[in-house]
């Protein structure tokens, strides 16, 4: 016996841990003795069981280590205890989330100790037995259940008794309950780098995906998923839920995120350590999961080109630096109007001179600049302050900014894009019946209703004629070939909300009054 619980001893321990269930039984039971000697009894048992092996993801085979008590009482007796021991070796099949059936062999010792008043010696042997049983799941950890059974208490020259049994289980998994985990597993997940300057888009849009596995024994309900940024969330953001997953089946969500504007002062590439978390309930039982996962934070001048119109995000009619030159151009034209067909028009012109005489210039950005090509790569683009403060920028940046200046006098803007470029174009205030004879040269855009004048805005330093000429060429080369797009940005706000930044109120020498009437004028 001892060789076997030996050897028994080393392969439980040689398992994992994780793999091995232990649980705790108290089977309280009545006992039916086949002599007639002896009365129907109470009788009652505690056992430790380990299952450290699963066939069929949830049938088990385990031992059990048992002693009980059983109160013996015969008509010339009081009653009296018999104590005994076993060990069990079980297999459990559960053939629903609820419900479970088992068998039981068990052999072991009993012992019967001596009664002084009717000068009976001690007695001893050894037992033997089996039992059926069936068990019900209350929760992942507790269950209660019945079971039948028949015991032989062997002695020679004949049994000491043989009895039939029938009782009740309750059992307490400690590897479900105190030393319990959660059955739900991360299978993959794919997170993309996060681009401050689109935190409100991320409340609604995905930037990753993550998928779980249902390892555990039953069915899940009421399953919810969340992500939790702590440097940037004061809240978990719930990204998906489920009402039922089935026992081993996956299920994937979209990673959401209700980000906050400190995000923003993100200015280089880091890592945010965040969690998503499932919480769920295992036969009504509440379970939460979570995976920690480092997120890639990005500078808030990051942006990639999967879709154009995400540019929409840096043009701010609040940028301080861009409504110091705008008001600045209106006053401008207000003093000196010009003989233009309608005041956008005239703004158009101050803009342009205001710019040219500020000193700003296109400058070409070899690391990074706009294709259409590489539209996952990531691009570094200015605030319109920025620009203001470098006095350049490349064609995207020069859109950004010329956008936000109209935008800042309530002029509507949109950004043009040809394969490699990006530039824009202004709402010209006219009817789309009005525009032909006004605008002679036929150098204008019909779309959504509106009479869009495009500029080629790397001109800056040209002149004003220059730039609506290129523009309109560069429209009508490339949407001959179906290759220009228009994106009003009245439409991509929708989407990608504008960001205004506190910094961008900064400081900028206004250019001389007189070269910008020079330049007016010219």
């Amino acid at each position: 016996m001892k060789k076997l619980i030996a050897v028994l001893a080393s392969v439980i321990i040689s398992l994992p841990l994780f793999s091995i269930d232990f649980e705790l039984s108290l089977m309280p039971q009545v006992d039916f003795h086949l002599q007639s000697y002896f009365q129907t009894s109470v009788s009652g048992a505690l056992s430790f069981d380990v299952y450290p092996f699963t066939f069929f993801e949830r049938n088990k085979v385990g031992f059990s280590l048992q002693g009980g008590l059983a109160a013996i009482k015969a008509q010339t007796l009081n009653t009296s205890p018999l104590y005994y021991g076993d060990l069990a070796l079980n297999y459990y099949y559960r053939f629903s989330d609820r419900f479970a059936a088992g068998l039981q062999s068990y052999a072991g010792l009993w012992t019967y100790p001596p009664v002084k008043e009717k000068n009976t010696e001690s007695m001893s042997g050894i037992l033997f037995g089996s039992k059926v049983f069936a068990d019900f799941y209350i929760l992942p950890e507790f269950k209660a259940g019945l079971f039948f059974g028949f015991s032989d208490f062997y002695y020679r020259p004949e049994a000491f008794t043989k009895r039939l049994e029938a009782g009740i289980n309750l059992k307490y998994s400690f590897s479900k309950g105190i030393f319990g985990k959660s059955g739900v597993v991360l299978d993959e997940y794919n997170v993309e780098p996060v681009f401050p300057v689109f935190y409100s888009f991320y409340n609604d849009n995905s930037f990753g995906k993550v998928s779980f596995y249902n390892e555990e024994e039953n069915k899940i309900t009421d399953v919810s998923i969340s992500v939790l940024i702590p440097e940037y969330m004061v809240i978990p953001k719930e990204c998906g839920h489920f009402d039922v997953i089935e026992r081993n089946q996956a299920f994937e969500v979209d990673l959401r995120a209700f980000l906050n504007e400190t995000i923003l002062e993100s200015l280089a590439l880091h890592s945010s350590e965040g969690k998503v978390i499932v919480s769920y309930r295992s036969l009504g039982k509440k379970v939460s999961y979570e995976k920690l996962i480092d997120f890639s934070i990005l500078s808030r001048n990051s942006m990639n080109w999967d879709d154009d119109r995400k540019a929409a995000a840096f043009v701010s009619s609040h940028d301080g630096a861009a409504n110091k030159i705008s008001k600045y151009a209106k006053t401008l034209i207000l003093k000196n109007p010009q003989n233009d067909y309608s005041f956008n028009m005239q703004m158009a012109r101050a803009l342009f001179a205001t710019l040219k005489a500020y000193g700003l210039s296109y400058v070409r950005d070899p690391t990074s600049p706009f294709s259409s090509e590489a539209t996952r790569d990531v691009d570094f683009l200015q605030f319109p302050y920025q620009t203001l403060l470098y006095s350049g920028g490349d064609c995207d940046d020069l859109a950004i900014l010329n956008c936000a200046l109209f935008e800042s006098v309530g002029i509507s803007t949109a950004f043009i894009t040809v394969p490699g470029h990006i530039f824009m174009a202004f709402d010209s205030g006219l009817s789309v019946e009005k525009a032909p004879s006004v605008i002679t040269d036929g150098r204008y855009i019909v779309q959504d209703g509106k009479v869009w004048i495009p500029l080629e805005i790397t001109c800056v330093q040209e002149s004003f004629a220059m730039e609506r000429s290129a523009g309109y060429n560069q429209w009508k080369n490339s949407s001959k070939k179906g290759e220009a797009k228009l994106y009003p940005l009245s439409d991509a706000w929708k989407l990608y909300k504008p960001v205004s930044i506190p910094e961008s109120d900064a400081q900028i020498d206004l250019p001389a009054e007189s070269l910008v009437i020079k330049y007016l004028k010219n």
